[in-house]
């Protein structure tokens, strides 16, 4: 009982310090009045972490606010060259190796040479080359599978096989600091909406309402967002868009690869846009990957405004880089888990 009573100031303190974190992590700078009002934690004690803070050379103080009459508030933000971490996007036959700040800024990036090498192998060597010259908080693997916890399923290359790696909880039991785990589109996604959200600031990310389908030779997948959140499904399944039987019998993927006419692959994509309406109705479909059709886009649009409600409607964009939105999507929950050393319920995205 007497060692149970004494963990729990370092508990509540802990705790505290990932209130503090997550605020000055979510509004990029914060003074000690902003950080108290979101967190609730008293200023004093807020005064006190910050202080700690800012002996570790953890944050920096960037100035003074302008006065509204009494004394000027000091803004605080992390030191993006204190801390990192490391993601790893898989993609195709390629594995880029991303070194990102506590802002979420990518600072360097590298493509893994992965030859006839373990794919393990070669994502621990990048990883211990990176610890021996960076302090690295967390680490985040985006993984073309269906992922489930600290592993993922993935389809098999010849064949309906599924097989499962255990990536993310050897890479945890490894290095012993958070590992986070997301699946490919569902990482695009977000870094697609977080660029969208730069451009039009005026909008907020917990409404951020919106579908990235990316559509490539036997691929059509998706990732969801719905009041700020990824929708994952009961079994993180959500997206996988190609496994839906059409009339013939053959999968959304089949006969997408068989459709060479553009009014057919017009119809086919504002048909699989139309489902995503009805169920989920987002404000806009952002378009992605090798198999869009640019040139088809346009006609999309119009034949789903002519087909919907208003209330249904979607505005339909393009992402023309979706290794950048990918990168950025992984970057972001990479920096997120840097100083989560309390697990909360509620994150956005």
């Amino acid at each position: 009982m007497e060692d149970r009573l004494t963990a729990r100031p370092m508990l509540l303190k802990q705790a505290n310090l990932s209130l503090v974190r997550k605020t000055i992590r979510d509004k990029n700078t914060a003074t000690r009045a902003e950080i108290a009002q979101e967190t609730r934690i008293s200023s004093t004690t807020v005064r006190a972490l910050l202080s700690e803070m800012m002996q570790n050379g953890e944050i920096e103080s960037i100035g003074f606010d302008e006065s509204s009459g009494g004394r000027k508030a000091e803004r605080y933000r992390f030191r993006p060259d204190r801390y990192y971490g490391a993601a790893l996007c898989m993609e195709g036959t390629k594995i880029y190796g991303l070194l990102v700040n506590t802002c979420g800024e990518i600072t360097d990036t590298t493509e893994l040479d992965i030859a006839d090498r373990d794919i393990q192998e070669v994502i621990t060597s990048f990883l211990d080359g990176l610890l021996k010259e960076k302090e690295i908080r967390a680490i985040g693997i985006g993984v073309p599978g269906i992922v489930e916890g600290g592993s993922y399923w993935k389809k098999s290359i010849h064949g309906d096989e599924w097989f499962k790696s255990d990536l993310g909880d050897i890479l945890s039991e490894r290095y012993h600091i958070p590992v986070v785990l997301e699946n490919n589109l569902n990482a695009t996604a977000i870094g697609f909406g977080r660029c969208y959200l730069r451009e039009f600031p005026e909008e907020k990310m917990e409404d951020t309402n919106m579908a990235y389908i990316h559509l490539e030779k036997g691929c059509v997948s998706a990732g969801f967002i719905a009041g700020g959140r990824i929708i994952r499904g009961c079994h993180n399944f959500a997206g996988e868009l190609g496994l839906i039987y059409m009339e013939d019998g053959r999968l959304l993927e089949e006969w997408m690869n068989g459709t060479e006419d553009d009014v057919q692959y017009t119809a086919a994509v504002t048909r699989m846009i139309s489902w995503i309406c009805g169920i989920l109705n987002p404000r806009y479909i952002a378009l992605g990957g090798p198999g869009v059709r640019r040139d088809c886009i346009g006609p999309v649009s119009d034949s789903l405004y002519s087909l919907l409600p208003r209330n249904m409607f979607a505005e339909i964009l393009y992402s023309p880089d979706v290794l950048h939105d990918y990168q950025d999507g992984m970057a972001y929950l990479t920096a997120g888990q840097m100083f989560d050393d309390v697990q909360f319920t509620k994150e956005i995205y």
